[in-house]
């Protein structure tokens, strides 16, 4: 454990060499912003990512690799209540990320850390052998087969607990607002995008959710690059489900917000 502690806590334990554009968030811009349309990008996006763990991970790379741009992804569904319930509802998978480089007492005034699973997921991570590799950053860009059925249990999931409706996050809402702060000490051009959901699934949204959201899209636009297209309807062909695109949408997603960003900087 003591080295792996030592491996891990390198300044250079996360290489991103020649990366001048890095894409972050969880799977909404891991599955529809394609890296390779890019010049020196990847997509560190993970699963289900709330912006606490993505402000630790960026304090982390900025330790040894400060890239140009950063491209993250922002949708109502990452401010909900859902994401503080990650560290307590679906823990392991939480911690197995971002053990590394967590700062959990941070955070644990406000949400509630199941703290014993957190310390066996450390014991399985760094108590049996050394490990090179402890901070995940896949570049990979997952491909599932379509499935548009499910906008009901999407919306369940994201927005609602025990049939009660789940507010927004201010935990959230306040870590984006560090990670803003974060790209701007650094001089890093921020740009915040969201990709287009199924109809269905939006109606689900509820509204105050979506109320913040308009709000903090309409503060963040003064001094910062917005592409939110979640109210925009792509064709079905283009959804791998209710709430992320497939392939052949993340292709024409990409290309678009390639073009608006030229656009606004001409």
């Amino acid at each position: 454990m003591m080295i792996n502690y030592f491996i891990y806590s390198s300044p250079n334990a996360v290489n991103l060499e020649n990366t001048s554009i890095l894409i972050i968030g969880d799977s909404h811009p891991r599955r529809s912003i394609n890296p390779k349309y890019f010049d020196n990008a990847k997509n560190i996006s993970r699963d289900a990512e709330p912006f606490v763990i993505t402000y630790w991970k960026l304090k982390k790379i900025f330790k040894s690799n400060v890239p140009d741009t950063i491209i993250i992804g922002f949708a109502p569904h990452n401010i909900s209540k859902s994401n503080d319930l990650n560290f307590s509802k679906k823990p392991e998978r939480m911690f197995k990320e971002s053990y590394p480089f967590q700062q959990l007492n941070d955070i644990s005034s406000v949400i509630n850390i199941d703290y014993i699973t957190f310390y066996q997921t450390l014991w399985k991570q760094t108590g049996f052998y050394p490990r090179r590799n402890h901070i995940i950053l896949d570049d990979d860009f997952p491909w599932y087969i379509n499935n548009l059925n499910n906008c009901e249990g999407v919306a369940k999931r994201n927005y609602y607990h025990n049939g009660a409706q789940l507010g927004f996050s201010q935990t959230q809402v306040n870590y984006l607002d560090s990670i803003i702060n974060l790209t701007n000490s650094n001089k890093i051009k921020l740009i915040i995008v969201s990709s287009p959901v199924h109809s269905q699934y939006l109606n689900k949204i509820p509204f105050p959710i979506l109320e913040k959201y308009d709000g903090l899209i309409e503060k963040y636009n003064d001094s910062h690059i917005i592409f939110d297209k979640t109210r925009e309807s792509y064709p079905d062909s283009l959804l791998m489900d209710s709430d992320h695109l497939n392939q052949m949408g993340a292709k024409r997603f990409t290309t678009e917000l390639i073009e608006y960003v030229k656009e606004v900087n001409h």
